[in-house]
């Protein structure tokens, strides 16, 4: 206040004050009006108080002009504001698999449920994604207005652990599974399990088992239920009317009984009583009795080794230490595939034989055309016919190639399978039907120590 007069009235000037929030966040200004031709307030007298009170940051500049401008006396105006501070988001799993491995009948699209399938397998590849991960961030700090930094609230991180047979990929943003297997999650983390066992047995308390890898069954495989792997299956107990398929090798340690066996590697079997066999190695086990047994390699009875009832094929080799029964038994067996090579290689030669006739034909048309092309433009249906006639010549000619290539590795196949044998090691029944290739031996008497082999175009015994 001025301690001049006017009019005997004392001069007032503009007076601001500046106030601070407790927290640094805002600061307010005011100032009031001047009386008696008092001094205005200005832009550089606001500015200095703000600064005075040592504020630094976000001073709002217009806000303070305009309201000097406006003559905003007595009002409380905001004059400085802070910086907040942005918080960081916390991280978050998107999983593409449920946490929950609760057996249940699993229903198909169509309502069906299928009760044999109680959903303990959950096949994954390797590389299928299991979980998205969106990670957390720091978030940026803030500045009160005082210039001090404010800190700021970090997210936190997702809450995902890369369990056994899973791997983090993608910097952390995505869980995968890192080979093929059963996906589980327990404890709080996916895991990724190899080898699949089953602990007890393979019936209604496990359902149908269809499974990537290994199969190891600590009991045994009832009746009406199926195991199927894309490796090995082992069963430690036996399989009753049941069905095993794997793409490795199956092992029965008690023995397979009116059971099917498919299996594109080995089968090791404790006992073979009235299943069927289709094997793309060996077959072995102790007994066969009354099976339908194929191997694409060999079939062996080991220490008893008995062979008896049902029909037996082997494309390389077939040994036993007793085929056929003291009941005469019927038994077939069937050595070699020079039978099904020749029909093949017999087939192939009379389609090649028709390719060829097809080819000359075709050379005839193309010859013909290129004469009337010498003499005049060929028309566009001759030109068509032509180009056609070029082209299915070609193809033929591949095939005609791609035949002969495999009649000449039946060839080779049909020269080395003329020394296979049946070895038997104790004693052949009457009641036996040999196949060895093309030649068929009923077998009348009993042989002992003997191998059945091809000798001057018949099947014959020789000893062992």
């Amino acid at each position: 206040m001025s301690e001049n007069s006017v009019d005997g009235k004392a001069v007032v000037h503009s007076v601001v004050e500046v106030s601070v929030a407790p927290n640094c966040t805002t600061a307010f200004m005011s100032f009031s009006k001047p009386e008696n031709g008092g001094q205005d307030m200005t832009y550089e007298r606001a500015l200095a108080a703000i600064k005075d009170k040592l504020i630094s940051h976000g001073i709002l500049e217009d806000e303070i002009r305009g309201a000097i401008d406006n003559k905003r006396y007595d009002e409380n105006i905001c004059v400085a504001r802070w910086t907040a501070p942005i918080d960081g988001n916390d991280g978050r799993v998107d999983y593409k698999f449920k946490m929950d491995n609760t057996k249940a009948p699993v229903m198909d699209e169509h309502g069906v449920v299928d009760f044999k399938n109680l959903g303990i397998v959950n096949n994954i590849t390797k590389g299928t994604t299991i979980a998205t991960i969106t990670l957390n961030t720091d978030g940026i700090p803030g500045t009160d207005i005082m210039g001090k930094p404010v800190a700021q609230k970090k997210g936190v991180p997702a809450n995902v652990r890369a369990g056994k047979g899973t791997s983090l990929v993608k910097d952390g943003t995505e869980l995968i599974a890192a080979l093929d297997g059963n996906l589980r999650f327990s404890k709080g983390e996916f895991t990724v399990e190899e080898d699949l066992v089953i602990n007890g047995d393979v019936d209604v308390s496990s359902g149908n088992i269809d499974f990537i890898g290994n199969v190891s069954i600590r009991g045994s495989v009832f009746e009406g239920y199926k195991v199927t792997s894309k490796k090995n299956i082992t069963v430690n107990g036996s399989v009753t009317g049941a069905e095993l398929t794997a793409d490795g090798d199956i092992t029965v340690r008690i023995g397979a009984n009116s059971s099917l066996i498919n299996c594109k590697g080995n089968v090791k079997l404790g006992f073979c009583e009235n299943s069927r066999i289709n094997c793309e190695n060996n077959v072995t086990s102790v007994s066969f009795v009354s099976g339908e047994v194929f191997a694409g390699k060999s079939i062996i009875a080991t220490g008893k080794g008995v062979m008896m009832g049902g029909k037996y094929t082997a494309l390389e080799n077939i040994e036993a230490t007793v085929i056929g029964s003291q009941s005469y038994a019927k038994t077939e067996i069937t050595l070699g595939n020079n039978a099904v090579l020749s029909q093949e290689k017999e087939s192939l030669m009379r389609s090649v034989a028709e390719m060829e006739d097809k080819c000359e034909q075709l050379g005839l048309i193309i010859k013909t055309l290129d004469e009337h092309a010498k003499k005049a433009k060929l028309s566009p249906d001759r030109a068509q016919l032509k180009m056609v006639s070029v082209r299915n010549r070609l193809q033929l000619q591949q095939e005609i190639k791609r035949s002969k290539a495999r009649i000449s590795e039946i060839e080779v196949a049909l020269e080395l399978n003329q020394n296979l044998f049946v070895s038997i090691k104790s004693t052949i029944y009457p009641g036996v039907m040999l196949r060895i290739n093309a030649f068929t031996h009923k077998v009348n008497n009993i042989n002992s120590h003997c191998r059945a082999t091809i000798v001057d175009g018949d099947i014959a015994f020789m000893p062992l």
